[in-house]
């Protein structure tokens, strides 16, 4: 199993393949797309999402870089500021929760 965790200004990022279960509870979610080439986020919100396409790299202020692509699913704890710089127009399906668990995420761990 494997799961990437980044650590920065105590807000931890998850960032996993997703699996066909994680795709198919996300089928609801919100959704949003951006084709701008960046976009700055403040996350207000622990927030998860599904990239259903596209890929970003996310920029954190202690120079954390995360790369996203169709396929994973990413959690973000409360906090955190990120700054997107879109390499093809991005899908995500989304939602804001508390936060995210500091010990891992164990329950929604796949293979890559």
């Amino acid at each position: 199993m494997s799961t990437k965790k980044y650590f920065f200004s105590t807000a931890p990022i998850y960032n996993i393949r997703a699996t066909k279960d994680i795709e198919r509870k996300t089928i609801k979610w919100s959704t949003w797309v951006c084709n701008d080439d960046s976009y700055v986020h403040r996350y207000f919100h622990g927030a998860s999402f599904y990239v259903v396409r596209g890929r970003a790299r996310l920029t954190f202020p202690d120079g954390t870089v995360v790369d996203i692509e169709a396929g994973d699913f990413v959690s973000i704890a409360t906090g955190a500021e990120a700054t997107w710089k879109i390499d093809a127009e991005i899908e995500t399906r989304y939602c804001y929760h508390a936060d995210v668990p500091t010990s891992g995420n164990r329950a929604s761990r796949v293979s890559a």
